[in-house]
């Protein structure tokens, strides 16, 4: 009696057909993933939202966008915001051993930037991530860290405008800026009409530096072995410092704006998901960002994500809304201050 087998043409079909169901799919596998992803990049941003008001609920105000102190010059080291938030995102070890008053580039804070806080990356970008400053140490003659990356950006508002006590324009300024100590009631433009913080999707090749506002391809003349892709540390301060030998383009800050010269007639716009982002640098040519040649005017990275159509932004009531990038200009901008006096709809 002879054994049933399958043709080989039988065997063929069999793989083809397995091949076709699995083409099929895969696509609804990856969107089921996306959507959990978002999910949870929505939820960092909530918990973020917490964290920002216990702090507000326990200090008086929201933390400073940066802190610095003693020179109008950023490049002189600091930190950014998301570091006072460490004891109300279950991380009070890492920053019971940061040092307030030191570098981020200097123990015992050097030991601490490469620290990576899972809640800071979103998932539909990264899982995890840190900056290579190993090309930076020729340059600067000493051993640096590596900076733990974040994907969110603490709102600025829309004047990109740089100095140790802030004078950005009202129309201009958002919640977090140098040394600031906003309180829920300076928000006067409504806390559920103001963005609080914003996705800033980084270490992505979608997303890459240029070195003007009106540059149209990608920055050219970086540092020998330097990454021309835009990225900021939850941690690090300006990395752009003549102590370490570094003034030029170096990546972004943990800084997000919507324009640059907010209260300006001409507020150079910076739409969200724009593919080339501007690093986060201080030129020293004033506080309000006044000017409009090269050089003359800071510059501060503009929000971004991987999310098709627009970016998460917690507002300052606590909520996360999607926002499309279809946005007119005008509410962009209104949306990303605190006071500018402007009415206008939910996003």
């Amino acid at each position: 009696m002879k054994r049933a087998a399958m043709t080989l043409i039988e065997l063929l079909v069999v793989i083809a057909i397995i091949a076709i169901l699995i083409g099929l799919l895969l696509p609804a596998i990856q969107k089921v993933r996306e959507a959990a992803n978002r999910m949870k990049c929505k939820n960092n941003l909530k918990q973020i939202g917490l964290a920002l008001h216990n702090h507000h609920d326990a200090i008086g105000y929201f933390p400073s966008g940066i802190t610095i102190g003693g020179s109008d010059n950023l490049e002189l080291g600091g930190f950014g915001g998301f570091v006072r938030l460490l004891p109300y995102l279950e991380q009070d070890n890492l920053f019971r051993g940061w040092n307030l008053n030191g570098k981020w580039y200097e123990p015992p804070n050097a030991d601490l930037v490469s620290t990576e806080v899972k809640i800071f990356y979103c998932p539909s970008n990264r899982s995890s991530g840190r900056i290579n400053f190993s090309f930076l140490e020729p340059i600067a003659g000493r051993p640096l860290p590596n900076p733990a990356a974040t994907d969110y950006l603490l709102c600025k508002g829309a004047n990109a405008a740089l100095c140790e006590v802030t004078q950005v324009p009202a129309g201009g300024r958002g919640v977090f800026d140098v040394n600031t100590k906003t309180q829920i009631t300076d928000i006067t433009d409504g806390t559920s009409h103001t963005f609080a913080v914003g996705e800033g999707a980084g270490g992505n090749p979608r997303f890459r530096l240029r070195r003007y506002y009106p540059d149209t391809t990608p920055a050219t003349n970086l540092f020998p072995g330097q990454s021309g892709i835009i990225d900021q540390s939850w941690s690090a301060g300006p990395a752009a410092t003549r102590e370490l030998h570094s003034l030029g383009l170096m990546g972004g800050g943990w800084l997000g704006i919507t324009a640059l010269r907010g209260g300006h007639p001409d507020p150079f716009d910076e739409p969200m998901n724009r593919p080339l982002a501007l690093p986060g640098f201080d030129c020293n040519q004033g506080c309000v960002n006044a000017g409009t040649v090269p050089d003359t005017y800071d510059t501060v990275p503009g929000f971004r994500s991987v999310h098709t159509g627009g970016c998460h932004f917690l507002f300052c009531d606590g909520s996360v809304r999607f926002v499309t990038e279809g946005l007119s200009p005008a509410t962009y901008r209104a949306l990303s201050t605190i006071a500018g006096g402007e009415v206008v709809e939910d996003p």
